[in-house]
């Protein structure tokens, strides 16, 4: 299948910089599986899609502030994105042009720029975890064409964030407000997938069964496993918050039963996937041509997701990580 069968038209405008406040006054495409409907609501309208008997699942990842600022010796500023920690201080890195030499952060930290193994890595004179929480911003997508500050740090955060590991945030859950989550009306739970840097990456084939999906880390418990099982006796539906939560909860259910552990999925989902774990999903609107989309029209339809997003761009609806939602039933 080619990849050029994801692209569609996003004037540059209705690519969102920043969210809206309050978070939960984004609007809400509800996008009709069964009888092929579009309609357009507000955000706080989605209690009114979820009721007692379904189980809503939420990615309690937690974004790390992992973007930092250095002085390389040319006395050049150099911005640094932190991928994976290794032993004794040393990180692997994306930074742009890279080339060895020493870097110099605030707080009398310090580290040395090499390459190793076709990667690039920072290699910290000390702990630079204090320095993280101080000084680093947060990883927003490089789509955003801004610097990240520090309103970011509560703006690209979910409110029930806790597990610490993510370099991007699950973007569906950024609606929820304290106030809206306390309204839901249904069995809630959380899983755990910490989002990698191949969230960003974009598809360079093109025929897409030829693309590479990136691995991320996730852990869900046995016991969501079995009120999944519980909710669906009961007719319920499983409602994924997020591409992130679905991509876990299919992995897990779907294909290899891991939980109560970490594991890593590189499940690439595509037209023709059979979904077994959620029934409806809530996400944002994605990059065109991306795995996202891609796994958007695998669960709506491929026909009822592009039709959704023209609904989308006509009606001015904001896009990608701080953009608006679409929930599909």
């Amino acid at each position: 299948m080619q990849i050029e069968r994801y692209d569609f038209e996003l004037p540059d405008e209705l690519i969102a910089s920043r969210p809206v406040s309050p978070r939960d006054t984004s609007k809400l495409l509800v996008v009709n599986r069964k009888n092929q409907s579009i309609s357009i609501h507000e955000f706080t309208e989605i209690i009114n899609y979820f009721h007692k008997k379904d189980l809503v699942i939420f990615n309690n990842t937690k974004v790390n502030p992992y973007l930092l600022n250095g002085i390389d010796l040319n006395g050049k500023s150099r911005e640094f994105l932190l991928i994976e920690e290794f032993n004794s201080f040393k990180w692997s890195i994306l930074t742009k042009k890279p080339k060895p030499s020493k870097i110099t952060f605030n707080n009398n930290l310090s580290a040395y720029m090499f390459k190793s193994d076709g990667h690039w890595f920072l290699q910290f004179d000390k702990n630079p975890s204090d320095y993280f929480k101080t000084d680093g911003f947060m990883p927003i997508p490089p789509y955003l064409n801004r610097k990240s500050d520090s309103r970011d740090k509560t703006d690209y955060q979910t409110i029930y964030a806790e597990v610490e590991g993510s370099i991007a945030a699950p973007t569906a859950g950024l609606h929820f407000s304290k106030e809206v989550f306390e309204k839901l009306n249904s069995n809630i739970d959380f899983i755990t997938l910490h989002v990698g840097i191949g969230t960003f990456l974009p598809i360079k084939v093109q025929d897409i069964d030829s693309h590479k999906i990136h691995s991320e880390k996730f852990f869900i418990k046995h016991e969501l496993i079995n009120k999944i099982d519980l909710t669906k006796k009961n007719d319920g539906k499983v409602i994924s918050i997020g591409t992130t939560s679905l991509r876990a909860l299919e992995s897990s259910y779907n294909i290899s039963k891991n939980y109560d552990k970490w594991t890593s999925t590189s499940l690439f989902i595509k037209e023709g996937f059979e979904f077994k774990a959620v029934d409806c999903l809530l996400t944002n609107f994605h990059l065109p041509k991306s795995t996202l989309l891609i796994l958007v029209a695998a669960f709506a339809g491929y026909d009822l997701t592009m039709k959704a997003y023209k609904v989308a761009v006509e009606n001015k609806f904001r896009f990608y990580s701080y953009g608006d939602a679409m929930l599909i039933l």
